[in-house]
């Protein structure tokens, strides 16, 4: 994310000036939500690799993982410098700064969940049960869905009606999600309550992946806000 492309142009109107830096801000932000979409289809396929028991498969997308992190959090610090820059021409500068600390804290959620499957793969996890793994996969489906509605309405912001009804999916997949973490969380105490590092470990991997739907959900929240200013 260069300097040059987040830049304000120099119009006299307060109209224009908003629009445009509502508008570049919007497109900045599709590509950090893009980038974090990829990050968690790689966490998808590194989860694939721990049901396998390939440690050598996670700990090379877990590599990967690390530089696409890397990656938002820069993109993410450039954009809230240009945020602060064009502030006196954005009126929902707060909520613009929250998408962004949301969609940082995102991906290291992710990186962090894929921190405890490499740990549970070099410690000699043992292969987890069929079902386990189904939601699991399942939860990262939804998450990767949840991303492409927060871009949905990045693209839609000036429409309030479908930005709300794209919003109200946004809520049927974190409930989805909650729904299954609860299911994920009997089954991780009734396959590991004799193996207490591997349980606290893929406690601390779910609770990530829930948390990641709440910042989804929030992120969702604030467009819907703006969505109704523009």
């Amino acid at each position: 994310m260069t300097e040059e492309s987040i830049r304000l142009d120099e119009i006299p109107e307060r109209g224009e000036r908003e629009s445009i830096a509502e508008s570049a801000i919007a497109e900045q932000l599709v590509a950090l939500v893009r980038r974090s979409t990829d990050l968690f289809k790689e966490l998808q396929n590194l989860l694939k690799e721990l049901d396998d028991l390939n440690k050598t498969g996670v700990e090379k997308i877990y590599g990967r993982i690390r530089l696409m992190k890397d990656e938002v959090e820069e993109g993410g610090t450039n954009l809230f410098e240009y945020v602060v820059r064009v502030s006196p021409a954005l009126p929902m500068e707060n909520l613009y700064v929250g998408i962004i600390q949301n969609i940082i804290r995102l991906v290291e959620h992710g990186e962090a969940a894929a921190n405890r499957a490499l740990l549970l793969v070099t410690k000699g996890f043992e292969k987890m049960p069929d079902n386990m793994y189904i939601y699991l996969d399942s939860v990262m489906r939804k998450l990767t869905e949840m991303m492409s509605i927060v871009i949905d309405m990045l693209n839609k912001l000036s429409n309030s009606k479908v930005v709300k009804e794209l919003y109200q999916k946004e809520v049927t997949l974190e409930n989805n999600v909650d729904e299954i973490y609860r299911e994920l969380g009997s089954e991780i105490i009734r396959n590991y309550s004799n193996d207490v590092g591997a349980l606290l470990l893929l406690k601390e991997l779910t609770d990530k992946l829930e948390d990641s739907a709440d910042i989804l959900k929030k992120v969702g929240s604030d467009l819907r806000l703006i969505s109704l200013h523009r």
